[in-house]
């Protein structure tokens, strides 16, 4: 049996307060969810106020900045957390996180947890993504709750019908069956071309949040900005010719602005 994760916090005085709403992010399709919580970290200028530990922990040390950061972590302020994650988990582990998350946001007293995911091709109901136009989110939460689904209402994300969610998403969601904080996972349609990040998803998703959440307003300018960069030399790669833009030299990692998906 893997050994439970630990929601410990850095300094008390600076712990998420009662009715915080709990982000929750970790690699998935396009690493959509990993640019949308780090955009909103860098955005809000949220600080590392705890980490999640357990002795199955990958022994991984993460470097950004000239500071060492553990590979799953806590970043926020007094209304807002962010769970962060470098890596995809494993799966023996996917179970362990999720409980550490439920039983940290529970002991704090949250107002909910929400997942931000990315998928690929799921859900199917809606092909015209593929043509660059605004990608799709949808929603679907653990349980009823109608302060939430007014707040999924106002931000025009759909309802999901039908659909498979695994990960720590997945999990979160069914651990949120018995939980008193309901979970809210919010899935992007994600584009993997050749493997690099989407930020237009990534987008989607923190304006989706926006709406939800009102007291965030981040402004996404700059990360739709970055995806036009990425997208142009992308079809210029696929079109076997560089860029036409003088003295260009794209990105492709799409590094270019502060944090490690910007």
């Amino acid at each position: 049996m893997s050994e439970p994760y630990r929601w410990t916090d850095d300094d008390p005085s600076g712990a998420t307060a009662p009715g915080a709403t709990i982000l929750s992010s970790f690699p998935t399709a396009g690493l959509a969810a990993t640019i949308a919580a780090h955009y909103v970290i860098t955005s809000l200028n949220l600080p590392r106020i705890g980490i999640l530990e357990s002795l199955d922990a990958p022994p991984v040390a993460i470097v950004q900045g000239g500071e060492v950061q553990p590979p799953v972590r806590f970043h926020g302020r007094t209304d807002l957390g962010v769970v962060l994650s470098e890596f995809p988990p494993t799966v023996s582990a996917v179970g362990p996180l999720a409980a550490g998350i439920l039983d940290g946001a529970e002991r704090r007293k949250a107002r909910w947890v929400v997942c931000l995911e990315g998928v690929v091709p799921h859900p199917v109901e809606d092909e015209g993504d593929s043509d660059g136009s605004e990608p799709s989110v949808w929603w679907v939460a653990s349980r009823s709750d109608e302060e939430l689904q007014r707040a999924v209402d106002r931000s025009g994300a759909r309802p999901l019908g039908d659909g498979v969610i695994g990960g720590v998403s997945g999990a979160l969601l069914v651990g949120g069956l018995r939980r008193p904080v309901p979970v809210l996972v919010l899935l992007v349609r994600a584009r993997e071309s050749a493997g690099f990040p989407d930020h237009r998803a990534g987008a989607a998703l923190i304006e989706t949040l926006d709406k939800i959440l009102p007291q965030l307003k981040i402004d996404t300018g700059p990360l739709r900005s970055q995806a036009e960069t990425i997208e142009r030399a992308l079809r210029a790669v696929m079109k076997g010719r560089a860029p036409t833009h003088p003295g260009a030299t794209p990105d492709l990692s799409g590094s270019g602005g502060s944090g490690m998906y910007q």
